[in-house]
């Protein structure tokens, strides 16, 4: 466990320093004077389809890269080992399907999105070199989790990713761009860092590409073309799910909602990055563990990965929501960004969900009961589409937001139960519900001492007073295992610089 600790510590640290940077690009997208709330929504529906794109292109590649990488690794020599060399055949044959089929349905995507977002129509064939460098970028990530470079494209994608698009939101904010440059430039954001994952990856010696079909493929290829067929389904259907709510969005509202969703969205992908740090180094532990049906170990994890990870999300959610309506007001964003408090306060409580049942969705999918992920996933997205779209038209913006918290509640429900039925693990404790009182007690101490203040120096106070009230009784209380070696570890490194 201390190696997960120390590692996500590291992935966690260039997340936060890779938010940091998409808070600056934040600002200007939604500042009043620079991008309209259309162009952002634009950028954010331009991802969100090149997320899909790219889902329907891997045909369940970026799965099996990290589930067999440990029988490829241990069982061929370098230069006979096809892991890689198979994925990208696979991958790059699924794209030109995919590529073929959008150019054939060029006319709906016209007739759909012409009336509400017209950007979105003008620039929608970007979403093509989106794709292919997104699509190239997560073989390489899921290839590299094997040599536990989990901290590394962690820094490649929260943080070096977003310093390139900081400047080419900078040039945009100058001029020296136009809006037409700035978004070709962004389209092509991902090529960036699969030319140094791929630079890092061949320095190493661990970048080999051989399209020869290996002993490992051929005993495997019954087991291989049914995980990958298995998991192409649950891929698309997770990357469709988080897409849904901005397709709806611009189609039956406008670029603008999407721009207010995003932007919510974006709060609360705050605080999901220890989750995705974490979920980096696990994989392939999870997956050796399996391997060695080291049950112990595995539910050790998921009772960690819960207490922490609920920990970590409760103080970003309350900060954040302590300082939504003073910080869009001190820092001159775009009022329109103020319709979207109750929608992160939903996505929020869904995070909440999420974080506090911590990885079962990877133990589940780690092991010799990866179907059931898939079918719970078909589930999650039968019940979050509908929903999505008929609370979209009733209730507009807030609608996908509570399509979310319904459905979320429901699939995690679910996954509980069956890890509880299956090896009886379950991953909450009498923490669980300290952590919630003392994060729930220390907003409403600090909201009411600072409740009609405003601007810079009472939101410094808010995020002061709220870190004191929750990190002292956590860390007496021993509310995480983890939390004590990491401040104290902290702590002498301080006394040691002084």
């Amino acid at each position: 466990m201390s190696q997960i600790r120390k590692n996500s510590i590291k992935g966690i640290g260039w997340i936060y320093a890779g938010f940091l940077i998409g808070a600056l690009n934040t600002y200007f997208y939604t500042h009043k004077d620079w991008f309209s709330t259309d162009q952002y929504g634009l950028t954010r529906s331009l991802l969100e389809i090149g997320m899909l794109i790219f889902a329907f292109s891997t045909f369940g590649t970026t799965f099996f890269l990290y589930k067999f990488f440990p029988y490829y690794q241990d069982n061929l020599d370098k230069k006979d080992n096809d892991l890689l060399g198979l994925s990208l055949k696979i991958s790059l044959i699924g794209f030109a399907i995919t590529t073929i089929a959008i150019f054939l349905i060029e006319p709906l995507i016209v007739r759909k999105f012409s009336a509400n977002s017209k950007l979105l129509v003008e620039y929608f064939f970007m979403t093509i070199p989106m794709a292919f460098f997104l699509l190239l970028y997560n073989l390489l990530e899921g290839y590299s989790y094997g040599f536990s470079k989990g901290v590394t494209t962690n820094l490649l994608k929260e943080t070096i990713l977003r310093v390139f698009t900081l400047v080419i939101t900078i040039l945009r904010v100058f001029d020296i761009i136009d809006f037409h440059t700035f978004l070709m430039l962004f389209s092509l954001q991902y090529a960036v860092i699969v030319v140094i994952l791929a630079w890092i990856l061949k320095k190493e010696g661990n970048l080999w590409i051989c399209f020869k079909t290996s002993r490992v493929t051929r005993k495997f290829r019954k087991k291989i073309i049914s995980l990958l067929s298995l998991t192409f389904i649950v891929l698309v259907v997770t990357i469709l799910r988080t897409s849904i709510d901005g397709i709806v969005l611009a189609a039956r509202q406008n670029l603008g909602m999407v721009a207010v969703f995003g932007f919510a969205s974006y709060l609360v992908n705050l605080m999901q990055a220890p989750f995705r740090s974490i979920i980096s180094i696990t994989i392939p532990i999870l997956s050796r563990e399996w391997k060695q049906k080291n049950i112990k170990e595995i539910e050790r994890i998921y009772k960690r990965s819960s207490i922490n990870l609920l920990s970590l999300s409760l103080f970003a959610f309350f900060l954040i929501w302590l300082n939504f309506v003073p910080s869009i007001k001190y820092f001159n964003l775009n009022p329109a960004y103020l319709l979207g408090q109750n929608v992160f306060i939903l996505l929020g409580i869904v995070t909440l969900i999420e974080m506090g049942t911590g990885v079962n969705g990877q133990i589940i999918g780690t092991s010799v009961y990866w179907r059931f992920e898939l079918w719970t996933n078909l589930l999650l997205t039968a019940l979050i589409i509908p929903l999505s779209y008929f609370l979209t038209v009733k209730y507009g913006l807030i609608g996908p937001a509570i399509a979310n918290l319904a459905s979320f509640t429901i699939y995690n429900s679910i996954r509980y139960w069956f890890l509880l039925k299956k090896f009886n693990m379950q991953p909450f404790s009498f923490k669980t519900v300290e952590i919630i009182i003392i994060s729930f007690s220390s907003y409403i101490i600090t909201y009411f001492l600072f409740q009609e203040e405003e601007g810079l120096l009472f939101i410094i106070l808010r995020i002061l007073i709220f870190s004191i009230l929750f990190i002292l009784p956590a860390y007496f209380r021993n509310v995480s295992p983890d939390l004590k070696p990491v401040i104290n570890n902290a702590v002498m490194k301080i006394r040691s610089f002084f």
